[in-house]
Parts: structure tokens; C-alpha cells; sequence
């Protein structure tokens, strides 16, 4: 599949449009647009809605349910990037069964994930290794280059549709984003960005399986 590919180096684009800075990202999140009293998941009928949400995420515990959320809403490409993966629970049953059942649902899906150090994911991830080994033709890891070691925010992006951006991966501050084509295809163009400036770095093949 031609988005599974790299390309020639190019600079990444800074993170600009509403979403430049944490500061632009909490302004978008205001109480009104969340329901009443949520500080977690939208309830399932906001998010089969259809209409646009966004909300701020203020702690761990909301970003791993907001990437449940956003992987659940999935119905072609999940696209990630981080420069660790640390906090993705790759290694946990529920993540395991949630990606396992989004491969499954179609041959054509596909997961692209991108880091700056692939060792979280070789040393201590061999529930998303086991994916690998049977989704292998729909699962691709990169590494980013060197030159573009010094990105340090978070990218999750459910088609072109549904994304969670953090500004740095060391924050818990962030905004998920469902339903929101426009600006999510922002975020998927900085991905690409990304992309383009990394390599194949963890496969069936280089570990063995």
C-alpha cells in the first residue's frame, strides 16, 4: 500500500493551523463543547453522533481511554507517532484484542505507528509483536531519522477523521478530536510529514518471528 512506503527527506512542518500550541489546543476544548460533567470518553451516543467533539485530556488515564476511543472509531488506517510509544499500552490484553479486532475487520486496514526509539516495542511489547507476526502485511513500525529527533508531540489519527494530539509526550495535556475532517487532515499531513523522514524498523523479519 503506497502510505506504507518513505519517501525522499523533506523538513517536517511545525505544528501550526488552531492546534499550534497547547495553549491553541485547550482553547479549542472549552466546557461547551464537552457533554455535561465529562473529564473522560464521550458517552457512545456522542460519538456515534456524528457531530464534532473535542474535549482536553488532563491525565494518563484520559489519554488511554481517549486512544481506546479514537482506535475503536477506526475503520481503515490508525496512524500514531510518539517518540516512545511508553504510554500506548501496547502490551495489555485490551489493546491487544482492540487492534487484533480492527485488522480483522478488514484486510485493507492498516496500523502505522512511527517512533524515535523502537525499544519499548522490541524489549517490551510482545502482545503488539504477536500482532505483527499475524498481521504482518497490515502493520508497520518506522523509525524516525536522526534530523527529526527533536519532535516531541503526540499523534494519534483514526482515518481522516478522529485524532488525539498531545504537544509533548512527556505532558498529559492534550486535546481528543472526533469527526473533525478538516482539521484532522492537518494532523494527517504533519504524520506523512513524519513518515517520509523515517525507516522500516521493526518487522517479522528483523525480530525473527
Amino acid at each position: 500500500m503506497s502510505e506504507m512506503t518513505h519517501g525522499t527527506e523533506q523538513n517536517v512542518p511545525a505544528a501550526s493551523g488552531n492546534a499550534a500550541t497547547g495553549a491553541a489546543d485547550a482553547s479549542h476544548a472549552s466546557a461547551a463543547a464537552r457533554p455535561a460533567g465529562a473529564s473522560g470518553a464521550l458517552s457512545p451516543a456522542a460519538a456515534a453522533a456524528g457531530a464534532a467533539q473535542r474535549r482536553e485530556l488532563a491525565s494518563r488515564a484520559d489519554f488511554a481511554a481517549a486512544l481506546t476511543e479514537v482506535t475503536a472509531l477506526a475503520t481503515r488506517t490508525l496512524r500514531m507517532f510518539d517518540p516512545t510509544v511508553a504510554d500506548f499500552g501496547f502490551n495489555t490484553p485490551q489493546r491487544e484484542q482492540q487492534l487484533s479486532a480492527f485488522l480483522r475487520a478488514s484486510r485493507m486496514n492498516r496500523l502505522m505507528i512511527v517512533v524515535h526509539e523502537p525499544h519499548i516495542i522490541t524489549q517490551s511489547s510482545p502482545r503488539l509483536l504477536r500482532l505483527l507476526r499475524q498481521f504482518s502485511h497490515a502493520i508497520a513500525i518506522h523509525q524516525t531519522h536522526d534530523s527529526i529527533r527533536n519532535i516531541d508531540d503526540v499523534l494519534v489519527i483514526a482515518d481522516e477523521l478522529h485524532s488525539i494530539r498531545k504537544p509533548h509526550h512527556e505532558q498529559v495535556r492534550g486535546v481528543v478530536r472526533l469527526h473533525e475532517p478538516v482539521e484532522t487532515r492537518e494532523w494527517v499531513s504533519r504524520f506523512n510529514a513524519i513518515w517520509e523522514q523515517s525507516t522500516p524498523s521493526v518487522s517479522a523479519t528483523t525480530i525473527g518471528l
